[in-house]
């Protein structure tokens, strides 16, 4: 009994084993008959702004460095920096040093002798004038008088100006300390704008060379800004620059607020660009005003300045990805070809076409090769990111992610088809 039931047995395991494999072949046709899917995306609508994208510092339009025009040392410095300033106001008080004294010196002993000089030709001309009008001299001895006078007026008035101009400039002003001692001389040193002290770079005690006289421009006491008009200095490259143009709009945001965007407009372009040491780009010095600063905005901050070209609010548009250029015969003659993207059939095919899938949204739908048709497009402005959709396409419509593999599985398609016939 036991024998007859083996050959049964057996028959059993190799029908199992035949359907195993049969269903295993199957299964594996009909994976490799199913159609390949390609990933799609929806044309969007939104903004799209062609720019410039470079980073920049913001600087006080006028400033002005305050230096004294005596050297000297520094007995008071009544401001500090970040301090407001009018102008006129005291900002340092000078001594001269000896020379500059000595200087002051001779200039008053100049105008004090040209006065004793001048008091003599006028009495020497007096006594001229009398013998004169007796004829008990002749007219040449009288006329020689009158020159010497005149000549003693001329040098009074030369000594006297060139005292008031050094004592004018210098601010001077003469301090008493006893009655037996000599008078003192302060230069006062007095704010020649209003506005904001961006920096003091000298102490009480130190020792000050003049603006005036001094081989090295002399020592800088303050610098003071005007801080109602800002601008914000970037370096454009030669290769960006012939983009830019005077009056052009700039998004502004500053590293310190990064939260905030300030308008401006490009405001001077170098007519001459510099090469930096130790590199091979030029680039051009460019001002943006700031149209609406703010008191927080301060000399030195960094920003970021976006220098726009075009501006769309509201256009449909695709990412760069997503359009193809193509070029043949008839774009030979221009530097640009013609823009292509591959659009999905009609919406009541798509969901016929499409793979169920709910773990798959929907802007990731994919769809076979036969449900994607080409498409020219007209396009408007070109960015890094993305393009404008003048014509060809409308919101909504779904089109390839990759145009460029759609576009040689359909060449390819048809040179399988052109074999075959």
């Amino acid at each position: 009994m036991a024998t007859k039931k083996r050959p049964l047995l057996k028959l059993l395991v190799f029908l199992l084993l035949v359907g195993s494999v049969g269903a295993a072949v199957y299964f594996n046709l009909r994976q490799e008959e199913a159609e390949e899917t390609y990933a799609t995306a929806l044309v969007e609508q939104g903004e799209i702004v062609d720019k410039l994208a470079e980073t920049g510092r913001i600087e006080l339009v006028r400033t002005v460095e305050v230096k004294s025009t005596i050297a000297g040392e520094i007995r008071d410095l009544p401001i500090e920096a970040g301090a407001w300033v009018e102008a006129g106001e005291l900002m340092a008080v000078i001594e001269p040093d000896p020379n500059q004294s000595l200087q002051l010196y001779q200039k008053r002993a100049s105008v004090e002798q040209g006065a004793i000089d001048l008091a003599e030709q006028e009495r020497n001309f007096a006594r001229q004038q009398a013998l004169f009008e007796r004829k008990m001299i002749p007219t040449k001895q009288f006329e020689e008088a009158e020159m010497r006078l005149t000549r003693a007026r001329t040098g009074l008035r030369l000594a006297q100006l060139e005292l008031d101009m050094l004592e004018a400039k210098a601010n001077l002003r003469r301090t008493q300390l006893a009655d037996d001692q000599v008078a003192r001389d302060e230069v006062r040193v007095l704010a020649p704008i209003d506005g904001i002290v961006i920096r003091r770079d000298v102490e009480v005690g130190e020792v000050v060379s003049s603006g005036l006289s001094s081989y090295s421009g002399g020592t800088v006491l303050f610098e003071i800004g005007d801080p109602s008009q800002l601008i914000v200095r970037g370096d454009i490259a030669e290769i960006d620059i012939g983009r830019v143009e005077v009056n052009q709009a700039v998004d502004i945001i500053v590293d310190a607020y990064p939260d905030t965007t300030y308008g401006g407009r490009v405001r001077w372009i170098a007519p001459v660009g510099q090469q930096q040491q130790g590199s091979t780009i030029v680039t051009f010095d460019t001002e943006i005003e700031l149209i609406d600063p703010a008191p927080r905005l301060r000399q030195g901050m960094s920003c970021d300045i976006d220098i726009l070209f075009a501006r769309r609010d509201s256009t449909v548009y695709l990412p760069v990805e997503r359009v193809l250029e193509v070029f043949d015969d008839a774009d030979e003659e221009r530097e640009s070809g013609h823009f292509v993207a591959y659009v999905a059939a009609s919406p009541d095919s798509l969901a016929a076409a499409a793979e169920p899938d709910s773990t798959r949204p929907d802007s990731a739908l994919h769809l076979p090769l036969g449900a994607f048709a080409e498409v020219e497009l007209a396009i408007g402005i070109e960015t890094s990111t993305r393009v404008e959709i003048l014509s060809g396409l409308a919101g909504g419509d779904r089109v390839a992610e990759d145009p460029s593999l759609i576009r040689s599985k359909l060449e390819q398609k048809d040179e399988e088809e052109a074999e075959e016939r």
